[in-house]
């Protein structure tokens, strides 16, 4: 047993893990990219009241799974990030974002860290994307967050999801609701968990969001929501609705459907995978969100109406394993530079240098072993092609290109190394800050 292992609920990234990691984050920052969502990146720790004035005191999340930030002796209030909408709405706020023409349209894919009990699919640092559109207030920016989400899945290939959608009214409707609610709790208090009891005095719609077996039967009987809405938040869910089913988007409305932060107003929506290993211990989302019309004032700022949504990259990629989806693994070194002469490290390594420009992976033999140990070690690290200098053969600005499948090779000038790999071996798209690419994978 190693001496030291990574925190409880916590895991390695490795290679083969990092890169359908990578290839899903490339997939959905470029959508965001297509439907105008920019990245924006926050810090990693926050003021803890960014969360607790917008998430709720006694949510989850702020009241036992947040993780505390300590600077010296003192301390200082802060906490590691543990969602991203509240951190995102903080910058808006500080970068006057609010006073830009709007509607302003933001992405992100970062990590968050919550002291959750591990179990599946949960893990207490994990990665999370999100949108988050502030200052539209037409049913139709709910309907194209969802429309996002809808056809990211269609384009990673997860079919194993329901959606559901409802609505939990905004500010004309609340006190109705909050009164109605109570009523009926209050009357089952004896019956609710210590948890819901004590919702009912700080915030008793979550009590809907419950898991509890007890409370479970106390809501099936309480009183349906969208009979206690005002006309404008039945007209913005109507229209929510309306969306969905114009552009043939599968969706359940389900009318006890809410989320557990304080700051959801109208609409909410969670995608649920459906696959019955994710089943057994109750609803597990792959993504959730809904609309935040209070969120910037409850930070000070003025009246910005705004929908969003954040998705488990963690919770995808195993949905997506799970449906026997073809993911990349980890992507060997195809080129292995060796040498039949001892201490010519530079030598190598400048053989290496126009390969890797070209767009081959290409990898440096260390050793001063004799050319058929370092042959079997290229092989043994997944390299199709090996490129020798140091030998008789190799000589007067020639190496050799050995393919090492068919065991075949040939002695090449150093000016033709390049196109004579290319013959043997892949070039990959090399990123440019332009947003350009160079060589396209499988090109000569």
């Amino acid at each position: 047993m190693p001496q030291y292992q990574a925190p409880r609920g916590t895991r390695d990234l490795l290679p083969a893990d990092s890169k359908p990691f990578d290839r899903l984050e490339a997939v959905i920052l470029a959508r965001a990219d297509r439907y105008g969502y920019p990245r924006i990146s926050t810090p990693i720790f926050e003021d803890r009241e960014v969360f607790a004035k917008t998430s709720g005191e006694d949510s989850d999340i702020v009241s036992h799974e947040m993780y505390a930030v300590t600077l010296g002796v003192e301390g200082k209030g802060l906490a590691l990030r543990p969602e991203g909408t509240a951190a995102v709405a903080r910058s808006f706020l500080q970068h006057g974002m609010h006073r830009a023409p709007r509607p302003i349209r933001l992405s992100y894919l970062e990590p968050m860290f919550r002291g959750q009990r591990p179990q599946l699919l949960r893990f207490r640092q994990f990665w999370q994307w999100g949108l988050e559109c502030f200052g539209a207030e037409e049913p139709s920016a709910d309907v194209e967050i969802v429309e996002f989400t809808n056809g990211l899945f269609a384009e990673v290939g997860l079919t194993a999801y329901d959606l559901e959608v409802n609505t939990v009214g905004g500010a004309d409707s609340r006190a109705k609701v909050t009164a109605a609610l109570a009523a009926h709790f209050e009357r089952h208090r004896d019956a609710l968990s210590d948890a819901s009891q004590r919702r009912l005095g700080t915030n008793v719609l979550r009590i809907l969001d419950s898991k509890d077996p007890k409370d479970r039967e106390v809501i099936t009987g309480a009183p349906d929501l969208h009979e206690l809405l005002s006309a404008e938040d039945r007209a913005h869910f109507d229209g929510v609705v309306a969306g969905l089913d114009r552009l043939g988007i599968r969706h359940r409305v389900v009318p006890t459907l809410v989320r557990g932060l304080d700051y959801y107003t109208r609409t909410v929506f969670e995608f649920i995978l459906t696959d019955p290993e994710y089943t057994k211990g109750g609803d597990i989302a792959v993504a959730a969100g809904g609309r935040y019309d209070d969120l910037v004032s409850r930070m000070g700022g003025p009246e910005v109406p705004g929908v969003g949504i954040a998705g488990g990259v963690d919770v995808l990629l195993a949905a997506l394993r799970q449906q026997g989806a073809t993911l990349p693994g980890d992507v060997p070194a195809e080129v292995w530079i060796l040498s039949g002469q001892a201490d010519d490290v530079a030598d190598r390594i400048q053989l290496a240098s126009p390969l890797r420009d070209a767009g081959f992976r290409v990898a440096i033999e260390y050793s001063t072993r004799p050319l058929e140990r370092q042959l079997e070690n290229a092989v043994k690290h997944g390299a199709t092609v090996a490129v020798i200098r140091g030998t008789e053969e190799a000589r007067g600005g020639h190496v050799v290109v050995r393919d090492l499948a068919a065991k075949t090779q040939r002695v090449t000038r150093l000016a033709a190394v390049v196109a004579e790999v290319g013959r043997h071996a892949p070039k990959h798209a090399k990123p440019g800050l332009d947003g350009g690419t160079g060589p396209s994978e499988g090109g000569a």
